[in-house]
C-alpha cells in the first residue's frame, strides 16, 4: 500500500511539474497583438484632377486619409505621404514616404512633391522596408494578429519606398512604434496628372 501511495505521489508531482513547465513555455512564447485592417485606401498625386478624392496623407492608426489643408492641421497624425514625383525626382514614380523624409525638405520646389511640408512643425519619422520577396498578399489577407508584423517589420531604415507596383508589399513602423504592412492593390494612370494608387493595410492596434 505504501509503495502505491509513493508511486501516486510521484506521478502527481510529475504531472504538476509538466503542466508548470508547459505554462511557463506558453507565457514565455510570442505574445501577438490585435491588428486593424483597412482595405482599398485610395490615393492620388497632388496634380491629379481627382486629388480631392485621393487624400494622399495617411494616418496609419485610423486608416484615415487627408487632403493637404486637413493634413496641415493634423500633422502629428500623418504617418505616410504618397506622391508620384516631378522634376529631378520624377524617376521616383509611385512613392510612399515618411513626412520626415529629406525629399520634403528640398527647397527646390520642382524636386519636392509637397513643398508645404517644409514648414510643418511635426514631421513623423516613419520607416519602411520592401518585403515583397518574403511575404505574400494571401498571407497578409489571412493573418489574424500581428505575427507577421513582429517577424517582418523589423530593421527598417528607409524613409521612402519608390517605384511601387501592383503587388508590392511594404513593411513600416511609425514614430509611435506601431508596425504595419501595406499591399499595393491597384495603380491607375501613367503620369503625375493621372496617377492614382490603391493600397490595403494592416497595422498593430
Amino acid at each position: 500500500m505504501k509503495t502505491n501511495q509513493k508511486l501516486l505521489l510521484f506521478l502527481l508531482a510529475c504531472t504538476i511539474t509538466f503542466f508548470a513547465c508547459s505554462k511557463e513555455q506558453v507565457d514565455n512564447g510570442p505574445k501577438y497583438k490585435a491588428i486593424n485592417r483597412y482595405g482599398s485606401i485610395y490615393l492620388t498625386d497632388r496634380n491629379t484632377p481627382r486629388a480631392l478624392a485621393g487624400h494622399p496623407f495617411i494616418n496609419t492608426i485610423t486608416g484615415l486619409t487627408y487632403i493637404l489643408d486637413t493634413a496641415k492641421k493634423r500633422q502629428d497624425s500623418v504617418d505616410i505621404i504618397y506622391y508620384f514625383g516631378k522634376g529631378n525626382i520624377l524617376s521616383d514614380s509611385n512613392t510612399m514616404a515618411s513626412p520626415a523624409s529629406s525629399v520634403f525638405s528640398n527647397t527646390i520646389t520642382t524636386d519636392n512633391p509637397w513643398p508645404e511640408v517644409i514648414d510643418w512643425t511635426v514631421r513623423n519619422a516613419t520607416k519602411f522596408k520592401n518585403v515583397s520577396d518574403s511575404v505574400t498578399h494571401e498571407l497578409v489577407d489571412m493573418v489574424a494578429n500581428d505575427s507577421i508584423l513582429q517577424k517582418y517589420a523589423v530593421n527598417l531604415t528607409e524613409t521612402k519606398i519608390n517605384k511601387l507596383k501592383i503587388g508590392s508589399i511594404i513593411a513600416f513602423e511609425t514614430i509611435k512604434g506601431k508596425k504595419g504592412i501595406f499591399v499595393v492593390e491597384n495603380i491607375e494612370g501613367t503620369n503625375a496628372i493621372t496617377r492614382a494608387i490603391t493600397i490595403a493595410m494592416i497595422v498593430q492596434q
